[in-house]
Order: C-alpha cells, then structure tokens, then sequence
C-alpha cells in the first residue's frame, strides 16, 4: 500500500502544484510529496519519526469535527509547533474515516477545479486503505498462528513455521530479538483493559517498524514482539528505547500499578525466535520480583539473576543455607542484619564501602557483622561461605524473602 499511497500522493501533487500528504487516523504519515519550502516543527517531526505528538492529533481532530465531507482547515497553534495551517480532507470508506489527506494553506487557497481532483484523490486513497486493511487482517491472523507455533514447545511446528514465515516474506529481518511486556496489579487478576492496554501497546511499537520488522502475539498475562534488530553498536540502545515506547504506549491505556518489558538477546536464525522468547520474558519476570532493575531490561544486564531464574522457586527455597533461613525468619527484629550482610557483599565484603553505603560507624558495621555470623553460624573471613551468603540473598530477593 505505501508505494501506492506514495504514487497517489505524488500524482496529486503534480497535478495541483503544491505539497500533499497522507495521514491515518492517528495523525500517523503514510505519505508525502517533496515540499517546495521549509515546512513546521509538526510536519518534520512527522517526515522524520512518523508520528506527532497526542496533543497536536486532539487539535486536529477538534478541527476536523464529525462531519467527513468536503474540505477543513486545521489552525495554526504555535505553542504545538504547528505554524502553518493545514487544509484537509477525509480519507473515508463506507462512512469509516480511514484517514486524511493534507495541503498546506501558504501553497495557497484551493479553487474549485483542485476540489474536485482532491475529493477524487482522497476517494482513491481510501480504496487502497481498504484493501490493505483486508489483507492486513488476512496477514495478521496468519502471523499470529506461526508466532504461536515459533514460540511453542513443539520443535517440529516452530522449524515449520520458521520455514513459512520466510516463505510467505512475513517477517524479512536478518536478525531480530524477543520483547515482552507484562503487567501487574496488587493482589488483583488483569482486566479486560489490561489487554486492551497491551494490543495498544503493541500497536504503537509496531508503528516504530516497517510492516514486515516486527511480528507480535498476545496472551492473558503478557505480549511478546520479534523485532528486527539493525546492526551497529547502539543496536540494543534502539531496543530499549523500542522497549519504553511499548511499555509508555501500555502504561497510558492502563491503570496497573506495575509494567516491565524484557528483552531477549539477539539471533540471525527464526529457529531461535524461542530462545529469545524464553530470555525475554524471564527477563520481564525478574525485574517484577526482584523490582531492582529498571522498567525495561536487556537480559545480559540481569547477572546472576538469568542463572537463578532458569530454577523453579520450589528448587531455590530449598537451596538457602539454613543460618541464612534463621536471619532471614528474624527479619522484623534484624531487618538491619539482612540489610548489613547484603552490604558488605555487594561491595566485596569492603567494610567502609558498606559503611557509608548503610550510613553506620565501622564499628556498628563490625559489630552487625559478628551477629551475622552468631545467627547464620558462617564465617564471612571464608570465600565459600561469603559465596553461599551472597547467592542466598539473591534467591531470597528472587523468591519474595526480602
């Protein structure tokens, strides 16, 4: 559809001599001719990241009205950068709006002849849409059935729907990485918004991407994205910052209290697609257990986390020293012990790190120290205990303990 849109968009604006552009209904640009000058803040920012910010598209549709016949202007409004006013016209398919097409007023009034080659243009536009959006759906209900069967647990379904996903030219990227994004309420199950707040989510990082980058699945609990990933150094840096857009995108839909996106590592092969699935995703789980990582995490940033959480919590409770279990049952009257110890680990067991980390005296530190070790019967001086201490902590935290 874009490269139509585009020859549409090109054709008018040869014909009436002036710049012409394409919107969705998000204010969202599918195409544009060459402008003949310096164009506003709006419209660069939506030549160069494809989107406009949420108050511009209120103005604009404050302008638009209900009415989707004939031509409107959109005002000037300074404050959003928008300099220049816009004359518009709906792009509309069997009375659904599907968009808008755009002049701008300093290329001068629209004359009655231009109306009509505008009202013609804009009911071309919409045909397209149309059909696009029909096989979009076509396209989107097969790339969820060969996402769900890549990311299964039948390996001779996910080599199968590898093969059709390039086949059928579905997701085209020559490597790629998993996201996942989760919500959570306090003590309460997720709610019909909740999803809707995820399909939101994932339509607003899809629109980062071109349409054949990025493959997406939703469930009950979570959604999960293959993307394409660039080459070059800031590639994982774009992920993040994919990453925030999704969990921005679902925040603003829900009222959760909690959303973490994890992100997997990369890979070339589609076979892999559930390897970085699987990373993801524990990703996404630990942060939300742990809660001191940030919103959106790469999984190579999780240490020894990616290692814990690849074990049942049933396997890791069962694995904590019991000293360490004593501390850890005492934690109403010796929460500043639990908090000492995991100090003085973190910082490599140096005792005026953890001292000015936990605002105490060295010798309140030593002294916490020895009761440490009365209670958990180890012996800190030891690498093997300071070992069996620190990953204790962990699990702890990992587990809900702490």
């Amino acid at each position: 559809m874009a490269s139509n849109l585009q020859q549409l968009a090109e054709s008018l604006a040869r014909r009436l001599g002036r710049s012409v552009a394409i919107d969705d209904t998000r204010v969202q640009l599918l195409a544009y001719s060459p402008h003949q000058r310096d164009v506003d803040a709006v419209r660069a920012g939506s030549i160069l990241r494809r989107a406009v910010p949420k108050a511009v598209v209120d103005h604009v549709y404050s302008c638009a009205g209900g009415d989707s016949e004939g031509l409107f202007t959109v005002t000037a409004r300074q404050d959003l950068g928008l300099h220049d006013p816009r004359i518009g016209h709906h792009i509309v398919y069997q009375e659904t709006r599907l968009g808008f097409l755009w002049l701008l007023s300093s290329d001068g009034p629209v004359g009655e002849d231009q109306h009509e080659a505008i009202a013609r243009a804009s009911s071309d536009a919409a045909l397209l849409m149309h059909r696009e959006y029909l096989q979009g759906g076509l396209d989107r209900e097969r790339e969820r059935r060969l996402l769900g069967e890549l990311l299964g647990e039948v390996e001779s379904q996910r080599a199968s729907a590898a093969d059709d996903m390039v086949v059928e030219q579905l997701f085209t990227a020559d490597s790629f990485a998993a996201v996942v994004v989760t919500l959570a309420r306090s003590g309460q199950q997720r709610t019909d918004a909740d999803q809707l707040a995820l399909s939101s989510g994932l339509e607003a990082a899809r629109s980062k991407r071109q349409s054949r980058h990025v493959i997406t699945l939703e469930h009950r609990d979570h959604a999960v994205l293959i993307v394409a990933v660039p080459t070059g150094p800031s590639a994982r840096e774009e992920l993040v910052e994919l990453g925030t857009t999704l969990r921005e995108a679902v925040m603003a839909k829900s009222d959760a209290e909690h959303c973490w996106v994890g992100i997997g590592r990369t890979y070339r092969d589609l076979l892999d697609a559930r390897r970085s699935y699987d990373e993801a995703r524990r990703t996404a789980q630990v942060c939300r257990q742990v809660q001191v990582f940030e919103e959106v995490t790469l999984v190579e940033t999780l240490g020894v986390y990616e290692l814990l959480g690849q074990v049942p919590h049933e396997a890791l409770d069962t694995m904590l020293h019991p000293g360490l279990r004593s501390l850890l049952a005492q934690q109403g009257q010796a929460e500043p012990l639990v908090q000492t110890l995991e100090a003085f680990l973190d910082n490599a067991g140096d005792v005026r790190s953890a001292s000015e980390q936990l605002f105490v005296h060295r010798t309140s530190l030593y002294y916490r120290l020895r009761r440490i070790q009365e209670v958990t019967g180890l012996d800190l001086s030891s690498g093997d205990d300071r070992l069996i201490a620190h990953l204790g902590l962990k699990i702890a935290r990992l587990t809900g303990r702490i």
